[in-house]
């Protein structure tokens, strides 16, 4: 009993720790997915606002589908100056086009065109907010990539369920000023440490933790990128069983889903914390395809209550989101491309056939009056990305698997994992040599010399100069003269005019 109790104690302190650290990054990220929500999926009144959800998610994927195949051909990275440039941008517009949707709603008859194009508008630039959250998280053990992802949807089901009490229109322009506040949220997580140093587990390679070797990663990220693929068609078709119209709550069902939603989440974080080596894998794929199976059942054996149905339907929609953040996170640390470009992605995979999926539905409604075709069809989708999933993935935990099998270099170029053996195997390696490069940029600019760019490098990182000092074998104040040499040189003079100079200066 006194060891469970310590272990308990142990998590709770791990996870408050985090949180400590994380705090700026998780709000953030729940800023823009509340606004999103709220003044495109109409709070969670239903499953989904239809078109004004999947139309304008379809619209605001064309102009990210092109800086994806741009980043995908070029290979280029995003420089700091054009990231914070783009991220102001993005929070700017996603406040203004979510207030300006309020004083449209405020009309007694608003044009559709009017509602769609601003949905589409308020898409796009609530999903560069988000991707700009998930960029910082880069890098972060496996844990704290598990509590920003499903830690900011947990705070968010409360808020969105008070909001939904309230007219559209003031909700819209309430999330407006929400939306805007990632700004100074933005300017304190600079002042924190970074999120990769919230928490550190000892998994190896962090994410899967069963897989032993580089490849193993590459070859798991494959098969969860393809399993969420076939995932997000169910996802799609449940959303609007059976004929493609969105699912109504009732308030006994509303309040169902925030406490189904919320008790899953801390369940999912509580267990990254105790480090349970397959929770990103094979535990998380079996809840979320249990919740896509509870639904068809639900919808089946109440068909005059499909708001029960839509009680599981929207717990998979959301836990799928959560664990899509979190792929991202876990392709942008392991790969060399842009983080832009897996965030864009990781987003196609999942809204395209979600959207798809629901168009079907509707197409196919008229021929199939008993529900008895999409059922089958729902069900199927989700048994065979099990099968693809699962099946996988007992191979990458066999011991006696064949060391010489890979994922196929058209695949790992494709994802942008082509060169991924060069990269260092935990997130405090990938943060150093992350680093080190910013350090040599930084030298080419300023002259610094080979040591002051690698004392620069262990500074930026926050090492105290008497640590500084072990690592590199030499004196205290052999340490601050560099210091003080690098403020000279570079005219910078703290610890966070260097940071806030490899943000926006360096790629």
């Amino acid at each position: 009993m006194t060891t469970r109790r310590e272990a308990v104690k142990t998590t709770m302190s791990a996870i408050a720790e985090a949180a400590r650290v994380l705090a700026p990054t998780v709000l953030g990220l729940m800023c823009a997915r509340v606004s999103l929500i709220v003044a495109t999926y109409g709070s969670y009144s239903s499953t989904d606002a239809g078109v004004f959800t999947d139309g304008s998610s379809l619209a605001a994927m064309i102009p990210l589908l092109m800086l994806l195949v741009y980043l995908g051909a070029t290979r280029k990275r995003l420089s700091k100056k054009t990231v914070y440039e783009l991220t102001n941008a993005s929070i700017g517009v996603q406040a203004a086009s979510i207030a300006a949707l309020g004083v449209a709603l405020l009309t007694p008859h608003p044009a559709d065109i009017v509602v769609l194009a601003l949905s589409v508008i308020v898409t796009l630039s609530s999903w560069l907010s988000i991707f700009y959250w998930l960029r910082r998280a880069r890098g972060t053990s496996s844990s704290s990539a598990a509590a920003i992802a499903f830690g900011s949807l947990l705070i968010s089901e409360p808020l969105i369920y008070l909001v939904s009490f309230l007219p559209r229109s003031a909700a819209c322009i309430a999330m407006g000023l929400l939306a805007a506040l990632q700004i100074p949220l933005r300017r304190n997580a600079r002042t924190k440490p970074l999120p990769e140093q919230a928490h550190n587990d000892k998994m190896p390679l962090g994410y899967f933790g069963f897989a032993q070797r580089t490849q193993d990663g590459v070859r798991v990220l494959s098969i969860l990128a393809f399993g969420m693929f076939v995932l997000s068609f169910a996802v799609g078709a449940l959303r609007g069983f059976p004929n493609g119209e969105a699912v109504p709550f009732t308030p006994a069902t509303r309040i169902a889903y925030m406490v189904l939603a919320i008790v899953f989440f801390w369940l999912l974080i509580w267990q990254s914390f105790r480090e349970s080596r397959s929770i990103m894998t094979t535990t998380i794929w079996i809840a979320l395809e249990a919740f896509g199976i509870f639904a068809i059942t639900a919808y089946a054996a109440f068909p005059d209550h499909p708001e029960i149905g839509g009680v599981f339907t929207t717990v998979f929609n959301v836990g799928m989101t959560g664990f899509m953040w979190y792929l991202v996170i876990a392709f942008s640390s392991y790969g060399k491309r842009d983080p832009y470009y897996y965030a864009v992605a990781g987003w196609a995979v999942f809204i395209l056939p979600r959207a798809l999926a629901r168009a079907g539905i509707v197409a196919l409604a008229p021929y199939a009056p008993d529900d008895a075709l999409q059922t089958a069809i729902v069900a199927g989708l989700i048994l065979a990305s099990a099968q693809v999933v699962f099946v996988q993935l007992a191979w990458a935990e066999n011991p006696r698997r064949n060391e010489s099998a890979a994922t196929p270099k058209s695949i790992r170029t494709l994802l942008g994992l082509d060169d991924v053996d060069d990269v260092p195997e935990d997130p405090e390696s990938i943060r150093r040599a992350l680093m080190q490069n910013n350090a040599r940029q930084i030298q080419s600019q300023f002259m610094l010399s080979d040591r002051e760019t690698e004392v620069l490098a262990m500074y930026a990182m926050g090492l105290t100069q008497r640590k500084i000092a072990e690592e590199l074998c030499i004196s205290p104040g052999t340490t601050h003269t560099h210091i003080k040499r690098i403020y000279a040189k570079t005219d910078l003079h703290s610890r966070q005019e260097i940071l806030d100079y490899i943000e926006r200066y360096t790629s």
